[in-house]
């Protein structure tokens, strides 16, 4: 199986993958086969990116699942295209060995590992309930919606109260999740008398 993927799209799942989790089979891209469809998914059990990709030879692919070691993804770099900002990758796997290839070429054997199931933690609904977020997640976010082409709108957040939101990219298919932060309801503090008007 082969995939041909712009070096923007690793750099947005990147952006989500841990680097040192004890959960070691986090610590790169899993590519999830199933059913003629691949998806390249990464998470750190509060985010999550899954992205969906074209390949080739799909049909002589076992469904599965492939987890591409981090340091594999950075080792390579990517192919420039004239006058384009495309910077294309590919990603060959064969034997539960991956090859990628741009401008330079990196060899691993997958993670021997398994990945967490993202649909079941994909929410289906929201209920428009607000909730609070790691700033830090918040903003990754936004940078995976500007690699993805994203200008003004780079990402849409489907609140979901307590449970995980829905984290959508107008320029991409790709969809994200995120988890709320566990904050007590308490109510405002009122303004400290330096932050008052004054008569």
């Amino acid at each position: 199986m082969k995939i041909t993927i712009s070096h923007d799209t690793i750099k947005a799942l990147l952006l989500v993958a841990p680097k040192t989790d004890i959960r070691y089979y986090l610590n790169g891209v899993c590519v999830d086969v199933r059913q003629g469809t691949v998806t390249l998914v990464a998470t750190d059990g509060h985010r999550l990116l899954a992205v969906p990709v074209a390949a080739d030879d799909i049909q002589s692919a076992m469904e599965g699942q492939y987890i591409i070691p981090r340091e594999t993804l950075e080792a390579v770099k990517p192919v420039k295209v004239p006058r384009s900002d495309n910077l294309p990758l590919t990603i060959e796997i064969v034997d539960a060995r991956i090859t990628i290839t741009g401008a330079t070429t990196a060899t691993s054997p997958t993670i021997d590992g398994r990945f967490p199931d993202w649909r079941r933690v994909t929410p289906t609904s929201a209920n428009n309930e607000p909730a609070q977020y790691q700033p830090e997640y918040i903003a990754s976010f936004g940078k995976i919606g500007e690699l993805f082409g994203g200008k003004n709108v780079k990402c849409v957040i489907h609140h979901n109260g307590l449970g995980a939101a829905l984290v959508t990219f107008p320029a991409s298919e790709a969809l994200g999740v995120v988890m709320p932060l566990r904050v007590d309801n308490e109510k405002h503090p009122g303004l400290p008398t330096w932050a008052q008007m004054t008569a």
